[in-house]
This record gives C-alpha cells, sequence and structure tokens, in this order.
C-alpha cells in the first residue's frame, strides 16, 4: 500500500504546492495569526463531542479513511441526517467558494462513501467570520480533480526539492511566506527602507 496522504493537505497543495511540500515534506512550517485562528475554530468544534436531534445525528472530529486512495484524516464535523451523510469542514474568514476548500471536503466525502459503503452527494463549508455554510455537490468534475491531486500530492512528496517560488497576491499572508520567499522578504524590507 503506498504511503498514506493526510487529508487536509490535499487543500495545502491545492493553494500552493510549494507550501506543502515545504510544511510537510521539510517541516517548515511557522503559524501566523491566520493559521492560529483556524486552530482555534478547530479546536472549539472538536469539543463539542457529538449531538443528536430529532432527525439529525452529528459526529465531531471524525477519523477518516479511503484504503483505496491511501488518504487518511479528520472531518471537522460528519452530519446524518435522512440516511445521508455530510461532511462539514470549518474554515476561518469569509464565504466563498474556494477550490481547495472543496477538494478537501469531496477527499471527505471520499472516504465517507468507501467508510460506510453509501453515496455521498453533498457536503458543506461553514465560513466562521461570516456564520454561514456554502453547500459542496460532488459532481463527477470535482471528484476526478480530488483524485488526482492525491496522486500528485504523493508525487510531490516523493520529490527531494520543492517545486519553483512564484511570488502571487495569495503569499502575503501564508504561513510559509518567510521560508517560502526569504529573498522576497528581504527585497520588502529594502523597499521599505528606501521609502522612510
Amino acid at each position: 500500500m503506498a504511503e498514506l496522504v493526510a487529508i487536509g493537505l490535499l487543500s495545502e497543495y491545492v493553494f500552493c504546492p510549494r507550501s506543502a511540500w515545504l510544511a510537510y515534506a521539510a517541516g517548515l512550517f511557522q503559524p501566523n495569526e491566520f493559521t492560529v485562528e483556524g486552530e482555534f475554530i478547530h479546536r472549539r468544534v472538536h469539543a463539542l463531542g457529538h449531538e443528536r436531534k430529532d432527525t439529525k445525528k452529528a459526529w465531531r472530529k471524525v477519523l477518516l479513511f479511503s484504503q483505496r486512495l491511501g488518504l487518511v484524516g479528520y472531518a471537522d464535523m460528519v452530519e446524518f441526517v435522512d440516511g445521508k451523510f455530510y461532511p462539514v469542514e470549518y474554515k476561518r474568514g469569509k464565504a466563498k467558494q474556494k477550490l481547495s476548500d472543496q477538494v478537501q471536503l469531496c477527499a471527505q466525502a471520499l472516504c465517507l462513501e468507501e467508510m460506510t459503503r453509501t453515496a455521498v452527494e453533498t457536503g458543506f463549508i461553514y465560513y466562521a467570520r461570516s456564520r454561514r455554510r456554502i453547500p459542496v455537490h460532488f459532481d463527477q468534475g470535482l471528484r476526478r480533480l480530488t483524485i488526482s491531486t492525491v496522486h500528485r500530492v504523493r508525487d510531490l512528496l516523493g520529490q527531494p526539492v520543492p517545486p519553483p517560488a512564484i511570488l502571487a497576491p495569495k503569499c502575503h499572508g501564508c504561513a510559509q511566506y518567510p521560508a517560502c520567499l526569504p529573498d522576497a522578504q528581504i527585497e520588502k524590507i529594502r523597499w521599505e527602507e528606501e521609502l522612510l
């Protein structure tokens, strides 16, 4: 069996393959305000255990795995309503359509399907700042992308060096910025000193 891939790593890879390699292959993860806020949200959600309301059951911090795909990780919540399972992922920030979040949730659904032997067609991403859920439908396109991402992540982790750095607007909020783009950080400091 191939080495297991963490479900959360899929989201990191879609966001930025270089950042994913630095965090998981090189161990260079440095928390920042955004990752700390996300960790706080997850701790709060996971601490609540499980709940039952009339026709709905919900479990928190559910261990998921797929032998077929070689995936392992946690769902923040799994709901069971009217005979159907729904994975629910909690994220910091405002509600938005974000492909990296959708791939992570779809991976959870693929694991749930294998574990429960039932179809999982929809899940939800709850964005803490907006305090609302966005439904995600696991269509064939998203499923294919998620499965191909698992294979690409496994290939990435086998590489001895990270993919090349590409400076983009998303880099400035990334926890990996100092490790990923140290030269860009130096250039930024020099530019700011010139302004003084």
